[in-house]
Formats: C-alpha cells, structure tokens, sequence
C-alpha cells in the first residue's frame, strides 16, 4: 500500500500530465515590453549607426569607378567650392574632358559653372584636342545642384538623356545621385589627378554629410526634368 506522500505526488504528476499546455511565443517576439523596447532601441541605434556608415561606404566605392560609357555629352563641373586649388583642381578637370573627349565617349562638351570661367576652359579645351565648335557653356551657379539642374534642362530640350559627368572622386557620388534625381542617365568619370582626387578624412567626411543632406532633404524638391 503507498504511503499518503507517494500517492499525493503520483495526483500532482497525473494533474501535471492532464494540463493544457501554455502557449509559447515564436522565437522572433519580445517575451515582454522591457525586452520589445530594449529591441526597439537596439533597432534605431544600429539604424542610426549604419546611415553614415553606408554613406561612407557610398562615397568611397563611386570614387574609384570610372565610367566611360558612350553618352551624348561630357559635362564638366566648374570647381568653384573645392577644398584645395581651385585653379589646379580645374586644369585637371579640363584634362579630363578633353581625354574623354579624344577616346569619344561623347562628342560635345558641355561647360557649366560661373561664366568667368568659361573662357579660359574653352582655351583650355581647345589646346586639349576639343575644337571650339563641340564646347558648349551654360552660365550657372557654383554648387552641384545649380549646375546640373541647368544642364538637365538643356537635355530636355534636345531630347539627350545620357551625359558623362566630371569631377573630382569624393565628389562622384553626390553628383552621381543629383543627376540621377533629376532623371539624367549619370556616367560619372572622375579625375585621375590633382588637389582633390585624395580621399582625405577632412573631404570625405565633408562629403558624406553633404550625401547625407541630399538624400535626407535636397532630393526631395528636384524636379525629374528628363523622366527616366
């Protein structure tokens, strides 16, 4: 005969056999609301981290391709707000577009940018090998968006959707995702030389919170002027 203890432990097991089972969460949700806000945080810091991490990354990795894609035009950027000299950094530009020009990626050149300038490119290009006929120049502002904008317009009215765009290697990203907000077809070609073909801490970092401000705010209010 089994003692009162064994028969009172054989009623708790019967009991615990016969028992519903607790239902258990899948593995991917918070077993309470300290751990979901604890997610929640660990979410929008790691987020928060890897913006200017894939900025970064987005910077470095346009800098070292060069695009030289047939298109219908070369357009080259006045350097007016370079880090460095402004006068080298648009010898090297200018150099650039004329090689471009000579290997025909494109065969007109397009000049943007200050028209103070416009002269001395034009007699720049043209002892490069680019005849005057195929430089044409566009009075602009000095900053990416202006520029561009100006010469989207001008694609639009010739029907051109294609451009190989150059500039220095930090830069390449940022103009590359302008020009691609304002529907042009961007081949990016930077300079092989000069005072701002280094990716410097001090102009990385400038470029990738400019990047930032484009993709956060200034894309945003650019018109999609050529459509593709």
């Amino acid at each position: 005969m089994a003692s009162p203890a064994l028969t009172r432990v054989s009623a708790a097991q019967r009991a615990f056999a016969h028992a519903p089972a607790r239902p258990t969460s899948p593995w991917w949700l918070p077993g309470s609301a300290r751990t979901a806000s604890t997610l929640l945080l660990t979410v929008v810091i790691v987020s928060t981290l890897m913006v200017p991490v894939g900025a970064t990354a987005q910077v470095v990795l346009a800098s070292q391709f060069d695009d030289r894609s047939p298109t219908q035009a070369i357009v080259m950027l006045d350097p007016g707000r370079v880090w460095g000299d402004p006068d080298a950094t648009r010898t090297a530009r200018i150099d650039h577009a004329a090689e471009l020009y000579r290997d025909q990626v494109a065969p007109v050149v397009i000049v943007a940018g200050p028209p103070r300038t416009h002269e001395e490119t034009i007699r720049g290009l043209q002892m490069r090998g680019v005849p005057v006929a195929d430089v044409v120049t566009f009075d602009s502002g000095a900053d990416t968006v202006g520029p561009l904008t100006t010469v989207a317009s001008v694609m639009r009215d010739l029907d051109w959707v294609s451009a190989t765009i150059v500039t220095d290697p930090a830069h390449a990203a940022r103009v590359q995702s302008t020009a691609g907000a304002l529907g042009m077809d961007a081949h990016v070609s930077p300079t092989q030389y000069g005072s701002n073909v280094s990716l410097t801490s001090d102009y990385v970092g400038r470029e990738v919170a400019a990047l930032l401000r484009h993709h956060f705010v200034t894309r945003w209010s650019l018109p999609n002027l050529l459509g593709s």
